[in-house]
């Protein structure tokens, strides 16, 4: 049969949205079968059992596209429908932010808090990534819920201890239920409010008690969940005792129980020791060996409510039961979604069964191995499991697999009975019983077909209210033959009398001694108040949650039915190449947060006054053979076009070589010349960025941290060093800018004391200008300083004369001082430990490199990519050199680039249009600390531009840092060939976060 695998990478979407794709793709009329899925290990086996050939090498951030068909043309309609589908999604996920210059939409979960002003998250992205979302929350001060599984346990708790020093709930991870204030998250039924508080370690355990308390007619204030990890010995009940505490607080809250599949027995005894002290009203519902199942701790909670119990419903009925206490015979067979109510259900038939084999089971030696194969015994499935849902939805969303082993189930001669469940509410399937009815209906067929009766009883948790419908789904499973029980527990022992004969005891509460009876007289005479203990330390739940997701969009989709405010993020996985552990270890460093606030506070703070101008040799002692350069350190061999042009230059201007072929022969042998980067003087260069003794250089300083920078003195436009240009007319004009302009600079600077660079450049960007590419008004403010104490300096009317008509016709005069000026910002916020914030941005037109804070000195790296932009004249792409200058210091200080929406007009230099330059910067906000306070944008309503670029943001979002910058033409000499747009390497971000992992 025809057959097409297609590996797309570069591109992600949620399990849920593809699982949708495949099941449209499969009605294409010709198509077989058709699968579109993430790589994952899980999908790929599902795969390859599917019959597809599989190449190697697929990632787990690839998208595979599967199909099998009739023919070559069946495949190729295959293939437009799943580019038709894929394409919808994109356009969908574009026009979300629409208008002229729209913000982008948020691609993390901390950007969508902030855009809808969210107090309230949910997580779904794969367990790899969960982490750095929910430190998201834990900062903005929002309570979280991590639905994501395969979270590490080391990863749960320092977020839980983040929490809890915040104030905030997790809830999670594995977190599959949470009603607050009305509001279901994730799976959640629909229930009336009322006066009982649920804490549950158990997504499916409080979905069953929930709904029994449901029909019993007792509402609930929240519920909310706490992963099912909480209550082992490594989480040690941390989240479970926050909600405790925000429940005793609430006061729409009565009583609370505390729902849990079997815990640790020493973090109960701790839990309910701290639960007395709350000096409110605590029950327990835990499962484990001895003690009472879900429905019976409901019951008791009921009666010690002084509400009714009724008689849970039941539906339809099994057909072929054997009356008279005479036994089915056969086994067990449990294919669950939910994993509680898989363990309730282990619990309760192997005390009637003996041995239940489980990829979760009640003891380590009954673990069925990685085939799930019965073998003829009594065996439990919980789909759900985190091994069954890598890279897959949950089956309470996807269900195929576990229809799969129901049809398998069917022609089993050892399968005697199946159980089960069916669990309804937001976020599941919206008709789970049809393709279920379906599945059991095929399977008993099947095992009539082989001469035996297969009875199906089914766990049917849900509610009246649920979009699903109860009573809908209820008739649609009995009309396939299975009776329906809304209690798990009543359901099991159905199937256990089946399979012996004999009905199978239940254990009540008031039977089995506990210390977990709550007595409200006691408790309150014990702690001397009226008042709840805690109530004043725990953080409120929101009475009205406004919701930020990131993850599935059916949760967000979910939210929207119940008309939540809710705003999604738009997530995708890291940058390609990066370490998701290092990513984890940097986001989890207690250090990371204080030290990235404070960089943000000291780059802000900086002030940058110009000083002085002097010769390097004064200023940063150079001396003779000493040539400073742009970027990362660079050796002549593999020195760009430009960058060779400038040192020959530079060897030229200092008389160092008489003729261009001497100077490189010189620089080529290195002997007695020495070539470093600005950056390692605490200078910046613009272009080749070439520094000699002699050349003069401006003097800025910082009166707040006392720190100094330095810069060149800019050429002016056309045939000029900084481009590579290195003819007679390049020497001459620097001999005058030595000569001439230098001296002339330095009377009026020392005559004016200082001028205060940082406040043109808050000035500048009201005015139009960005600071990098455009400097017009930046220029014009600088020489309105400058000109009284220059015009009047000591100097021959001509030689003032040409210095001010010079200047004055240098629309990049400001330029370098404006970057002197960041690199003063930046330098006061380098060299703090856990700190994940960029300090240096520099390209030396062979490589880019970055610093960052918290590693020192070290520099990381990547190819330089060449600018796309507009052309002077007939210059073209082929003429470019990659990317070069010192230049990007300004967007790493928060000008520039990152600021093109307070120049507008920039883009008729760099291209792209207006809606363009406004999004940049807004985009720029995703992977920065904060907003600058002195640096702001008319436009954008004054918000402080976008600054102190995070690695880990950088790393998380996939947003590379926006540039814009000259170019300089591939050939030494060529000068000027155009400006444009540019990125740095992703190889810089993901080396550095890499070595920041290696510091925490």
């Amino acid at each position: 049969m025809p057959e097409l695998v297609d590996v797309r990478t570069g591109a992600y979407y949620d399990s849920v949205t593809l699982m949708q794709v495949s099941k449209r793709i499969a009605t294409t009329p010709g198509i077989t079968a058709a699968q579109v899925a993430m790589g994952t290990e899980l999908n790929l086996e599902v795969l390859a059992g599917m019959g597809f050939t599989l190449p190697d090498g697929i990632g787990v951030n690839d998208v595979v596209v599967a199909l099998h068909g009739e023919s070559q043309e069946a495949l190729d309609s295959g293939v437009a429908a799943v580019d038709s589908a894929l394409a919808e999604l994109t356009a969908a996920s574009r026009s979300a932010g629409t208008g002229f210059g729209a913000a982008p939409e948020p691609v993390t979960l901390g950007g969508a808090i902030a855009a809808g002003d969210a107090d309230l998250a949910l997580i779904s992205v794969p367990g790899e990534h969960a982490s750095a979302e929910a430190l998201d929350a834990i900062e903005a001060g929002v309570s979280v819920m991590i639905f994501s599984d395969n979270v590490a346990v080391e990863d749960e708790v320092a977020l839980k201890d983040a929490a809890a020093a915040r104030g905030v709930l997790v809830m999670g991870p594995d977190c599959g239920t949470a009603v607050v204030s009305g509001v279901a998250l994730g799976f959640a039924n629909v229930v009336a409010p009322g006066p009982v508080g649920i804490v549950a370690a158990s997504g499916t355990g409080a979905q069953q008690v929930i709904c029994l308390l449901d029909a019993a007619g007792v509402g609930v204030s929240h519920v909310l969940g706490v992963g099912g990890r909480d209550l082992t010995s490594e989480v040690a009940g941390r989240s479970t005792k926050q909600a405790l505490a925000m429940l005793a607080a609430d006061e729409d809250t009565e009583s609370i129980l505390v729902v849990s599949k079997p815990p640790a027995e020493e973090v109960l005894a701790d839990l309910e020791s701290y639960a007395a002290g709350l000096g409110h009203p605590v029950r327990w519902a835990i499962l484990g060996a001895g003690r009472p199942d879900l429905t019976a701790s409901v019951e008791s909670a009921l009666s010690a409510s002084g509400v009714e119990v009724p008689a849970w419903p039941t539906w339809g009925s099994v057909e072929g039961v054997v009356p008279g206490g005479v036994s089915g015979g056969g086994s067990l067979r449990g294919l669950f979604c939910g994993g509680t109510l898989a363990d309730e259900a282990m619990l309760i038939a192997g005390e009637a069964l003996g041995p239940i084999r489980s990829n979760i089971p009640l003891s380590p030696e009954l673990a069925l191995g990685s085939d799930m194969a019965a073998d003829g015994g009594h065996v439990v499935i919980d789909f759900g499991d985190d091994g069954l849902t890598q890279g897959r939805a949950h089956p309470m969303i996807d269900p195929a697999l576990r229809h799969e082993r129901i049809l398998a189930e069917g022609s089993d001669p050892t399968c005697g009975v199946l159980l089960l469940d069916l669990v309804l509410g937001y976020g599941a399937h919206p008709d789970p019983a049809g393709e279920l009815a379906e599945a059991i209906r095929a399977a008993r067929a099947t095992a009539a077909d082989g001469g035996r009766e297969l009875p199906v009883i089914v766990s049917l948790v849900g509610t009246q209210g649920d979009p699903q419908g109860l009573e809908r789904c209820a008739s649609a499973l009995a009309e396939a033959g299975a009776t329906a029980y809304l209690s798990n527990a009543e359901a099991t022992r159905a199937a256990v009398a089946y399979l012996t004969g004999t009905s199978t005891p239940r254990r009540d509460v008031d039977s089995i001694p506990s210390r977990s009876q709550f007595d409200p007289v006691e408790a309150a005479t014990a702690a001397g108040t009226g008042e709840r203990p805690g109530a004043g330390s725990a953080v409120a739940l929101p009475r009205e949650p406004v919701v930020a997701t990131v993850g599935v969009g059916l949760f967000s989709e979910a939210l929207a039915d119940q008309a939540v405010t809710v705003t999604e993020a738009r997530w995708q996985p890291p940058l390609a190449g990066s370490d998701t552990a290092a990513l984890r270890s940097v986001l989890l460093d207690q250090r990371r947060e204080a030290a990235n606030k404070l960089a943000f506070d000291r780059m802000t703070a900086a002030g940058a006054d110009f000083v002085d101008v002097r010769p390097a040799s004064e200023a940063v002692g150079l001396e003779k053979g000493t040539f400073l350069h742009a970027g990362p350190p660079l050796d002549w061999e593999r020195a760009s076009g430009p960058m060779k042009g400038a040192l020959i230059g530079a060897m030229l201007f200092e008389g160092m070589a008489d003729t261009p072929e001497e100077a490189e022969a010189k620089l080529a042998a290195g002997e007695g010349i020495t070539l470093e980067p600005c950056h390692h003087r605490d200078a910046v260069g613009p272009m080749a960025g070439v520094v000699s003794p002699s050349m003069w250089m401006y003097e800025l300083h910082d009166p707040v941290h006392d720190n100094r920078s330095w810069c060149s003195l800019n050429e002016g436009l056309g045939k000029v060093l900084r481009y590579g240009a290195y003819g007679p007319e390049v020497i001459e004009r620097l001999q005058w800018m030595n000569s001439v302009l230098g001296p002339l600079l330095q009377q009026a600077i020392r005559k004016a004391e200082r001028i205060d660079i940082k406040a043109i450049v808050a000035q500048m960007l009201q005015m139009g200008d960005e600071g990098h590419n455009r400097n017009r008004a930046g220029s014009l403010m600088l020489l309105r300083e400058l000109l009284p104490n220059l015009i009047t300096a000591d100097g021959s009317p001509s030689d003032i004369a040409e210095a001010v008509r010079f200047s004055g016709a240098n629309e990049h005069f400001f330029l370098n001082l404006g970057m002197p000026a960041c690199k003063l910002a930046t330098l006061a916020a380098h060299g703090i430990p856990g700190s994940s914030i960029v300090t240096t941005m520099a390209r030396n037109g062979t490589d880019f490199g970055i610093r960052v804070s918290g590693t020192g000195e070290q520099w990381f790296t990547g190819p330089a990519n060449t600018p796309e932009g507009l052309f002077l004249g007939s210059y073209g792409p082929e003429d470019a050199n990659p990317d070069i200058g010192d230049s990007a210091i300004t967007e790493t200080g928060g000008i520039g680039g990152v600021a093109m929406a307070a120049a507008p007009a920039i883009v008729k230099f760099v291209g792209g249009d207006v809606p363009f330059a406004l999004q940049a910067t807004q985009r720029m906000y995703a992977i920065t600390q904060g907003e600058h306070p002195a640096y702001q944008i008319p436009i954008l309503e004054f918000r402080g531009t976008p600054t102190g670029i995070d690695v880990t943001k950088v790393v998380r979002t996939g947003i590379l840092p926006q540039i814009n910058t000259g170019m300089a033409g591939r050939v030494a000499g060529v000068g000027q060939v155009g400006a444009g747009l540019v990125n740095p390497p992703k190889e810089c971000f993901t080396a550095a976060l890499t070595a920041l992992a290696a510091t925490s």
